[in-house]
């Protein structure tokens, strides 16, 4: 009895130690760049501001700018580290972008340039898809392709809202999901529809739609329903092969709402 209750404390030490050791790992924004383990919800706000004044800023407090937040940190988390030298950043960059964290510690990230220096006259010119991301005087380069794409033209161009796609695809979802019955009424969250003809015809369809549970948003995990359908002028509609997944994990919600390269 004596020897079970010794063996039972020192698990519960180990797994006790284990926990507290965790909680007291802090990492810094650029370590947690390298191991690709940044959190949105580490970031209150990200903005950015070209050198013609022009700015905008995406809060986590709202709920269609937290998608773009969410989208900038999983295309650092995607990124890759470039190896050698740091070019000295332009003191004015055509585009800049800072991320205000929990902490309210402010990183910079700016595009990469390759500058050569001739008869003293210094020109520099953008590393196509290369970024450099600064915390206090730590600077690193890596590489993202999208994300550089997004901080060149791309943040200008987010909408605070649906686009006309996502209305679109809703519009699309809400059709089929009628036809379910009411018992499936409540999965209408971040809904996915993919459409394929049938054999090239035009008159016939395959639909795929999947879509997560309301509930799951006060608390809990969340349910997925996915269902396809047979949709034809000549034969009519047809449901079929409709599947909820209970309790479904966090990166599979996550993913199911992405729509991130």
């Amino acid at each position: 009895m004596k020897k079970k209750f010794y063996v039972l404390f020192c698990i519960l030490f180990l797994v006790n130690n284990t926990v507290v050791f965790a909680k007291n790992t802090n990492q810094t924004f650029l370590e947690q760049l390298m191991s690709h383990s940044l959190e949105h919800n580490d970031v209150q706000n990200i903005k950015v501001e070209n050198n013609s004044g022009l700015q905008r800023v995406f809060s986590l407090n709202d709920g269609f700018q937290e998608r773009v937040l969410r989208k900038v940190v999983y295309w650092l988390n995607n990124s890759s580290q470039v190896n050698g030298t740091i070019e000295v950043s332009l003191d004015n960059p055509s585009n800049k972008l800072m991320l205000k964290m929990a902490n309210d510690e402010v990183i910079t990230i700016e595009p990469a340039y390759t500058c050569v220096v001739d008869n003293k006259r210094k020109t520099c010119t953008a590393k196509e898809g290369e970024l450099i991301v600064s915390e206090n005087r730590q600077k690193v380069r890596f590489k993202s392709q999208p994300l550089y794409d997004w901080l060149l033209v791309g943040w200008r161009k987010e909408v605070n809202g649906f686009t006309k796609e996502e209305l679109l695809e809703q519009a699309v979802f809400t059709r089929y999901l009628y036809y379910l019955g009411p018992s499936y009424s409540e999965f209408f969250m971040c809904p996915k529809i993919k459409i394929e003809s049938i054999d090239g015809d035009p008159r016939r369809h395959l639909i795929f739609g999947s879509a997560l549970n309301y509930s799951g948003h006060h608390g809990g995990d969340y349910d997925k329903l996915t269902f396809s359908v047979r949709d034809s002028n000549l034969t009519g509609l047809q449901v079929t092969n409709v599947k909820i997944k209970k309790h479904i994990s966090q990166e599979e919600s996550q993913k199911q709402c992405q729509t991130f390269d």
